[in-house]
């Protein structure tokens, strides 16, 4: 059997030299923990999502251009009992108190200055406007009976106490042109069931009254969220009624549930591996010194914390918890050396020499597994594959150079290599293996069934309050948060709304109408405005002024308006009408809707439109794809469907990589395929189990269950590789012992996973759980059955 001497030689060296080993080992670990405590700790989902140029990382930067993707909402319900008036004093006291440093613009109502001069300015804006489905429209009012029926009404309002406040309005506006503006104006309304009362956002009930806020706390923070959300608690004892409930809905909830969650299961997962291990090795070794194997794998979990710490400025939560999986993956390498060290009259250089082959290349074929992910588009992935590499490599040093000087070798028992599981179980070869062949059969038919799941919130924890809350806000208001975005994109504002007009143009005759939100019905293109405009020049350089001029000077003085009534609205049609520009806009508080449905990035200009988020709708910008030059459509549902595709591609990619980087080093340490096969068994048992019972209980194949894969593969073959050894090439340090143990070790880690209530850690733990309770009876069992049959 072959060994590796330079390890015989580094302990020889080091037993006379112990001290300087404790005091390196002593001094390595403080240091390690000193960084571990100053760890910045994120806890968002961006983490696991592609921070490259690829179409999923572009869809999700655009997902956060939407109007409400970064507000923080705020509805209050009154009950029975509470009037308009009350509720909406409350919502101006609760938003004047909402301020900084926590809360910025805080709107309890439209900031757009509808008047006299907003309705002034809007109809002498109609020329650029017009098209030509409004001249129709036009053209078919000016009749004798039309044009009565609407100076009747003008009459009627000029009687009463707030007719004189708009008499000037009438005289520009007779026809009552202006309600083609307003209608254009509906396409802003990005609050679908609002109505607007004394400048308030109330319901269509008048029971909840609407806040939306912008805020200086990232929605990443955590910290800073829930310091908000504590404020936010103060100000609603102190201000708001009893019989008025609250609700906030923002993404900060979901980031402060997921950290509370997190930081629990950290606790929990760790503490309940740590002392499941323990309770292993003292069921099944029951020595003291067992201690310093339970030493390996926490000293290996600061290393890798402060190791990912150096790489990476902040690390993702899930990164941390996976340490409870990391206790079960290396402590393996330390057990296997513990019972090679205590069995009877060994000798710990030569053991050490003839343990480090399989432990060595077991743990770089794991290191080689996990090395794939540092390829992957995904940062949290990435940090995973750094934390697991540096804290088995820390494993591998700890396991064998320093634990062999805290074991006193050759004092153990000769039974640990005399338990042979193959023949413990009472079962020949042939029924092992067939057992087997029909159990992978039986995995492979229901493995068929799985499917990938791309929903996003399904590996976040979203709470019932909040689901509720979201629930109410969207029966209420609509779906503020859940549209659909397109943008019209241009490497200027005039292109930009050229591409906008394109748009607004195809959608507009094939949505029902309210479904968008658009700015093209009022802030058209240059070009458009121009053709706009010499439509308007040219239906009233016709007859149709004349038309007019005689339809209201006949009409009117039937209802007592003197000649010169209407003056000012003929006195407009000579006028050149003058281009709508932003600033106009602006200047009427539309400027906080402009600044957020046009959004400037480096050379571009991309201007958004909100539409249902539909598998309609993403059909009709698909189907146009040709005509709708510089469109983009982006949505929660679409953004799902590429990323299912892309963690189907990721899991296949992984697959074949960590797949042909273990067979790689297995051919390298075992240059004979047969047990190259062999050592692969438990790989493929522990993948084809994991897979068939996912398949049969329809559990969704996630981003996180790719890290599962590549620990399944990782783990698995190290198992395959101590029972090859000790088979076909003599290695018989308690091996079947060891992987009994370390098998149970790396259970328990999982195990703790699985009581995790985050999805995310919760995926894992079940998913490797599965994989490696079938990797380990198949290495116990299916290889010795290969080799052994008849």
């Amino acid at each position: 059997m072959s060994s590796f001497t330079f390890l015989s030689l580094l302990y020889d060296f080091f037993s006379k030299r112990r001290v300087i080993i404790y005091v390196s080992t002593l001094a390595i670990v403080i240091s390690c923990i000193v960084m571990v405590s100053d760890i910045e700790m994120c806890e968002d989902i961006k983490t696991m999502l592609p921070d490259d140029r690829s179409e999923a990382a572009e869809d999700f930067n655009l997902l956060q251009q939407s109007p409400f993707a970064r507000k923080v909402i705020i509805n209050l319900k009154g009950g029975p009992d509470i009037s308009e008036k009350v509720l909406t004093e409350t919502a101006d006291r609760l938003a004047g108190a909402m301020s900084p440093p926590f809360f910025i613009r805080v709107a309890s109502g439209p900031s757009v200055a509808i008047g006299e001069e907003f309705f002034s300015w809007l109809i002498k804006a109609l020329p650029g406007l017009f098209t030509d489905k409004d001249m129709k429209r036009v053209r078919g009012d000016l009749t004798s009976e039309k044009v009565r029926t609407r100076l009747r009404e003008i009459h009627k309002t000029l009687l009463s106490p707030e007719g004189w406040a708009i008499k000037e309005l009438f005289k520009i506006d007779p026809l009552g042109l202006l309600s083609i503006g307003l209608e254009k104006l509906r396409f802003l309304n990005v609050i679908p069931k609002m109505r607007i009362e004394d400048n308030h956002f109330l319901s269509a009930d008048g029971r909840n009254a609407l806040l939306i806020a912008d805020t200086t706390i990232e929605i990443t923070d955590s910290r800073g969220a829930k310091e908000l959300f504590s404020h936010f608690q103060e100000l609603i004892d102190s201000l708001v009624p009893p019989h008025i409930q609250v609700s906030l809905i923002s993404g900060h909830r979901y980031t402060v549930a997921n950290a509370e969650t997190i930081k629990r299961d950290l606790l929990v997962v760790l503490s309940f591996s740590s002392l499941a291990i323990l309770l292993l090795f003292v069921l099944f070794i029951r020595r003291w010194n067992v201690l310093f194997v339970f030493f390996v794998p926490i000293v290996a979990l600061f290393i890798a914390s402060a190791g990912v710490s150096l790489a990476y400025k902040t690390v993702s939560a899930m990164t941390i918890g996976f340490g409870a999986v990391l206790l079960g993956i290396s402590v393996d390498f330390a057990l296997h050396v513990y019972f090679a060290l205590r069995l009877k009259g060994s000798n710990a250089s030569a053991v050490i020499g003839q343990v480090s082959r399989p432990v060595l290349f077991g743990g770089l074929t794991t290191m080689g597994a996990f090395a794939v992910l540092l390829f992957s588009n995904l940062p949290g992935q990435r940090q995973l594959g750094v934390f697991s590499i540096i804290g088995i490599g820390a494993s591998l040093v700890l396991s064998l150079i320093i634990l062999p000087h805290l074991i006193r070798s050759g004092s153990g028992s000769k039974g640990y290599a005399g338990i042979q599981f193959e023949k413990a179980s009472g079962l020949t070869p042939k029924w092992v293996l067939s057992g087997w062949l029909v159990f992978l059969i039986l995995c492979i038919w229901q493995g068929t069934y799985l499917h990938f799941d791309s929903n996003l919130r399904s590996l976040s924890v979203i709470p019932e309050e909040i689901l509720l809350d979201e629930n109410e806000l969207q029966q209420t208001w609509g779906n503020l948060r859940g549209t659909a975005l397109i943008f019209a994109e241009g490497e200027a504002i005039e292109s930009a709304l050229k591409a906008n007009d394109h748009l607004f143009a195809y959608l507009k005759e094939r949505i029902p109408t309210g479904q968008m939100v658009s700015l093209a019905a009022i802030l058209p293109s240059s070009a458009t405005q121009r053709s706009n405009r010499e439509r308007w020049t040219s239906f009233w350089s016709d007859e149709n002024e004349e038309l007019a001029r005689e339809l209201l000077n006949r009409e009117g003085k039937l209802q007592g308006f003197s000649s010169k009534a209407f003056l000012p609205f003929f006195n407009n049609l000579s006028r050149s009408p003058a281009p709508i520009a932003p600033e106009d806009l602006r200047s009427f508080g539309l400027g906080e809707l402009l600044d957020s449905m046009i959004i400037y990035t480096g050379d571009k200009v991309r201007i958004l439109t909100l539409v249902p988020d539909t598998t309609e709708m993403a059909a009709l910008i698909s189907q146009a794809e040709d005509r709708l030059q510089g469109v983009r459509f982006v949505s929660q549902t679409h953004f799902g469907e590429i990323i299912s595709k892309a963690v189907s591609n990721d899991f296949i990619k992984f697959i074949v990589s960590a797949s042909s980087v273990v067979l790689l080093l297995l051919i390298i340490l075992f240059r004979n395929m047969k047990k190259v096969i062999f050592a692969l068994v438990p790989v493929v048992t522990g993948l084809v189990f994991m897979f068939g019972i996912m398949g049969w209980l329809g559990i969704g194949f996630n981003l996180f269950n790719i890290v599962a894969t590549i620990l399944i593969i990782g783990l698995g073959v190290d198992y395959g590789i101590f029972m090859v050894c000790k088979i076909s090439e003599g290695y018989d340090h308690a091996t079947d012992r060891a992987i009994f143990v370390s098998g149970l070790t790396t259970l328990a880690g999982f195990g703790a996973l699985a009581l995790a209530r985050h999805p995310a850690l919760h995926s894992i733990g079940v998913t490797v759980l599965l994989g490696i309770s079938a990797a380990v009876p198949s290495a116990l069992l299916v290889i010795p059955a290969l080799y052994h049959r008849k």
